[in-house]
Formats: structure tokens, C-alpha cells, sequence
């Protein structure tokens, strides 16, 4: 039974064609200031998760990548041109995703966040939230082959840069994207590609040689709505 649940989370790793371009490549404009297009309310609480053990995260280890529980969190270390994900089990449709995420590689040219509405085959289909070592910010979608823009990287006051950890959280109401950033409003997006799907946590790395080293914890998801009012 042990080595059948374990079979279960071996993890997809798609080392084909990565992000379009380096987050820290696209030089946009922040407007300090902007507010969200729309408010969302929480509805219920799905899953709290400190990663004291496993759950139903997907696992992996191989040379230059790893997923899985390391010192009380759930840890993302690869090396080279690579992306990867994790992802649970459970679908789930309208939902706000949250958790602290730290960065601890030297180089900080990388990528990494939330996911939501990944495709029950584990192919790596779904919407991604990322933010990266060196303050960019995007939202990108997979088919499973490469990650392409909903919204494009642009570079962020409230991301802490470097080491350092930040409070992710990941809306996904409806076709309404938002990514916010230690309770900051950063990007949003509208996209209908994908209803439903598993929730998970997300690596990238767009350069050969280079590692990522990322922790994930205190994650919380909730059932969530849109206001009716704009913000």
C-alpha cells in the first residue's frame, strides 16, 4: 500500500519550452496604487495544511530535482532549464489559495508561486501565479508543454526580493485571475481555458546550471466568490 500511494505522486517535470521570456527580462511599468477590478469573498474553509506530513502533495527525487517534505515544509529544489509542479488530488473550482513561500538559492533569476485548475492527468495544465527571486510578478498558463502569459511579468514594490519569504495568495473565481503578495493587489487577468481542477505549488527555472531552492508553508485554501460590487 506504501509503495503504491507513493507510485501515485511521482511528479511530472516538463523540460521543454519554459517561460517566453526571464521575468527579470520584461521591463513594464508598476503603477503603485492600482486597486483590483473586483472584490471576492471566502466561503468556506477547504484545507489548512503546515506540512507536518505528507497529505496528498506528489512527491519526487531525482538528480538535480526534488519535491517533497524537508524540515517542517514542503521544499522545491532544481537545477537547470526546467519547470515543476506538485499538485493534490482533490478538483475544486472557485477557490483563494495561500501560502508562504521562501526563497533560498543564491540566484535569483527564477520563478515560482501557486497553481490552480491543474488537469487530473498531471500533465501540468492549469493557471500559475508566480512571483520571482528578483521582484516580477506573473500569471501564466500551461498546456502542459510551456508556460505562456495571461499576464505578463512586471516587476512589483511589494515582492520581498532575495532571500526572503513572501505571503502568496492565488484567486481563481470564475474566468477572474488575481495574484496578490503579502496582502498586496499585484496583477489580475481574465481567462475561461480551464473550470475546475487540483490546486498545487510550482518551480522554474529558465537557465542551464542554474538552481532554484524554495520552501512552501502554512497553506490555506478556501471556497470562494466574487463580489457583486467593483472595487
Amino acid at each position: 500500500m506504501h509503495s503504491l500511494r507513493q507510485a501515485l505522486r511521482v511528479i511530472s517535470v516538463c523540460c521543454l519550452l519554459l517561460l517566453t521570456a526571464a521575468c527579470s527580462a520584461i521591463e513594464q511599468r508598476f503603477t503603485p496604487g492600482r486597486s483590483p477590478s473586483l472584490g471576492y469573498r471566502y466561503l468556506e474553509l477547504l484545507l489548512e495544511d503546515d506540512f507536518a506530513d505528507g497529505g496528498d502533495w506528489r512527491s519526487y527525487e531525482a538528480d538535480n530535482l526534488f519535491l517533497g517534505l524537508e524540515g517542517g515544509a514542503f521544499k522545491i529544489d532544481i537545477v537547470g532549464r526546467k519547470y515543476v509542479w506538485t499538485q493534490g488530488e482533490a478538483q475544486y473550482a472557485d477557490v483563494v489559495m495561500e501560502a508562504d513561500l521562501r526563497q533560498t538559492s543564491d540566484y535569483d533569476h527564477n520563478a515560482f508561486g501557486l497553481a490552480c485548475r491543474l488537469d487530473a492527468a498531471n500533465r501540468g495544465r492549469g493557471y500559475y501565479f508566480l512571483i520571482s527571486g528578483d521582484g516580477y510578478a506573473s500569471i501564466r498558463w500551461s498546456d502542459g508543454r510551456s508556460l505562456q502569459p495571461i499576464a505578463e511579468a512586471k516587476p512589483s514594490p511589494h515582492i520581498k526580493r532575495g532571500k526572503a519569504r513572501n505571503r502568496v495568495r492565488a484567486v481563481c473565481i470564475g474566468d477572474y485571475l488575481a495574484l496578490w503578495v503579502n496582502n498586496e493587489f499585484v496583477v489580475e487577468a481574465r481567462n475561461g481555458r480551464a473550470t475546475a481542477g487540483a490546486v498545487g505549488m510550482a518551480g522554474v527555472m529558465n537557465y542551464v546550471g542554474k538552481r532554484l531552492t524554495v520552501t512552501i508553508d502554512d497553506l490555506k485554501l478556501w471556497r470562494a466568490a466574487l463580489d457583486d460590487r467593483a472595487r
